[in-house]
């Protein structure tokens, strides 16, 4: 079976979170469906490993460093991959950091904010400018990854929990927002 005749065959996904584990997967899986993939990372030396093994299978890749916390970046990955592949069709929002456990009135107010920035905010931004990406498309899908924890809660993981019960909450708003746009806007909620 040739690139042509594979299901996302001249779609562009976009993998934030893609130097390693879910990411790294998930951007295996759809170069093997034959999308063009872009791997978005903090993690330069992982970034360019993803886009090797895609590259092995056959499929096209470019690798961008993002820290989805910060604005700049995700504009910058984004405008990369149009610039590369004219198009964007699929996100993942999957970049997360853990968070080191403690108690909630033990959580220092820098750790909250690095782990709500980068797992809730980052989810925030990267949505905020690939949606104007796919309305061009006339629609497309994104995946943003919460976890069980944003479900349950989880002891000793107050800040964590937060930022992917804030996921969830995001995820169902720009879902009904964009709907009737052909925009579907999914989670996912991973577990230990």
């Amino acid at each position: 079976m040739t690139n042509k005749d594979k299901p996302f065959a001249d779609k562009v996904a976009f993998v934030t979170g893609a130097a390693n584990g879910i990411g790294r997967a998930t951007a295996l899986a759809f170069a093997r469906e034959g999308a063009n993939v872009v791997i978005a990372d903090v993690s330069e030396k992982g970034n360019q490993e993803t886009a090797r093994m895609i590259e092995e299978l056959g499929g096209r890749a470019l690798a961008v460093r993002c820290d989805v916390s910060r604005v700049q970046d995700v504009k910058v990955a984004l405008d990369k991959a149009v610039e590369a592949f004219g198009r964007l069709d699929f996100a993942f929002n999957n970049a997360g950091v853990e968070q080191k456990n403690a108690a909630t009135a033990e959580i220092g107010e820098e750790e909250w904010g690095r782990i709500v920035d980068t797992n809730l905010r980052g989810v925030f931004l990267c949505m905020k400018y690939e949606i104007p990406l796919l309305l061009k498309q006339g629609g497309g899908a994104i995946v943003n990854t919460s976890s069980g924890a944003g479900v349950i809660g989880i002891k000793a993981g107050a800040a964590y929990a937060a930022a992917k019960h804030g996921v969830i909450g995001l995820s169902k708003s720009a879902a009904l927002d964009y709907a009737s746009h052909n925009i579907r806007v999914n989670v996912v909620a991973p577990a230990i």
